[in-house]
C-alpha cells in the first residue's frame, strides 16, 4: 500500500478485515473492502469505485480463487502480480508475474541496493512505516503459543515475532 501510494497509483483498493480500515488508509489505501466478500460482491464493489478495469492487481494472498478474481478484473494489457506460483492460464493481452522479495538474485540486486540505500531515510522521515508486530515471549518456545493464536483467530493486523536469543 505504501509503495503504491508513493508511486502515484490511484485508486488503491485493498481487501482486509474492516476493523483495520483506518490504519490501512493511513498507509495509503483509498478504499478498504471486506476480505470476506464473495467474488461477485467484491467485483461489484470494485466497479462502484471505478468503472474502468484495473491496470494492476497485486495479490498478496495468491490462492487460486484470489488469483482468478484478480485476473478477471484486469484491463486489456493489465498485469496480475502474485506472491505465490500462478494458477492462471494467461490469455493474450493480460500479464501474470510472480514476485519474490529476495535482493541477491542477479536481476534484483540493483533494485535491492537502491531500496536499502534509502530505507533508513524513508523510515526515519515516516514516509513508510514498518509492520505492526507482537513480540512473543520465550524465544523459540513462543512459536507454539503463536501458532495456537493463529489457529484460534487471535492474530489480526500484526506480525508475530520471536527473538531466538531469548530462548531459555
Amino acid at each position: 500500500l505504501q509503495f503504491a501510494k508513493l508511486s502515484g497509483f490511484s485508486p488503491i483498493i485493498t481487501t482486509a478485515s474492516l476493523k483495520h480500515s483506518s490504519f490501512l488508509k493511513e498507509l495509503g489505501a483509498t478504499h478498504v473492502l471486506d476480505r470476506n466478500l464473495s467474488t461477485s460482491s467484491l467485483t461489484t464493489e470494485i466497479h462502484k469505485i471505478t468503472s474502468e478495469s484495473l491496470e494492476f492487481v497485486y495479490d498478496a494472498v495468491s490462492l487460486p480463487e484470489t488469483q482468478a478474481t484478480g485476473y478477471s478484473l484486469l484491463a486489456e494489457g493489465g498485469t496480475l502480480i502474485l506472491v505465490n506460483r500462478s494458477q492462471i492460464k494467461p490469455v493474450e493481452g493480460k500479464n501474470v508475474f510472480t514476485v519474490i522479495g529476495i535482493w541477491t538474485y542477479p536481476y534484483t540486486k540493483d533494485l535491492g541496493a537502491l531500496f536499502y540505500a534509502h530505507l533508513t531515510e524513508l523510515l526515519e522521515k515516516g514516509i513508510i512505516r514498518p509492520n505492526r508486530v507482537e513480540i512473543l515471549p520465550g524465544g523459540l518456545g513462543g512459536i507454539v503459543d503463536g501458532l495456537k493464536k493463529l489457529e484460534n483467530g487471535q492474530v489480526s493486523g500484526v506480525k508475530l515475532v520471536v527473538r531466538p536469543q531469548e530462548t531459555a
